[in-house]
């Protein structure tokens, strides 16, 4: 499944829709104009009921992301300390994040390294546009997003 995010160039919010490949939006990104860290929400436009939340840990020394669904933690992006090439790390599933990530060109990777989902930015676009491939049907499309977001969010605060 083929997914489309386009993140508006100058805002205080960063509010979007998330599209198909018929340019319908399926989710929507609404995010806390006055909050404590970054708080973002995933809603489904239909119902605008609230799917999975990405919120940053404001206490930690490198930039930290929570991802929590219904309530619940799903799992946690974070940087990792390195010299030469930016890392980040997936605690609380066994994902891998593997590629390009500063140009972001990635892939979240299964522990058995099976491809999870593809991300791709569009290098010549005036705003930051994504195209996100879900490629494992087993696994939550939401909680792929949000892992996503999670890590955009991560590199943001890093450069920051």
């Amino acid at each position: 499944m083929k997914l489309y995010m386009k993140q508006k160039m100058w805002s205080f919010k960063q509010d979007f829709d998330i599209y198909d490949q018929n340019k319908s939006p399926i989710y929507r990104v609404d995010s806390k104009f006055i909050s404590i860290g970054r708080k973002t929400k995933i809603l489904d436009v239909q119902s605008g009921k609230v799917l999975c939340e990405v919120n940053q840990k404001v206490l930690s020394l490198l930039p930290t992301v929570d991802v929590i669904q219904e309530g619940k933690f799903f799992c946690r992006i974070h940087k990792k300390f390195t010299f030469f090439k930016p890392q980040y790390v997936v605690k609380g599933v066994d994902w891998v994040v593997d590629g390009s990530i500063f140009q972001h060109d990635y892939m979240i990777k299964d522990s058995k390294r099976q491809p999870i989902a593809r991300i791709k930015k569009k290098i010549l676009s005036w705003s930051d546009t994504f195209e996100m491939d879900i490629l494992a049907e087993s696994v939550d499309t939401v909680l792929v997003l949000a892992t996503i977001l999670a890590i955009d969010l991560a590199m943001d605060l890093d450069s920051n």
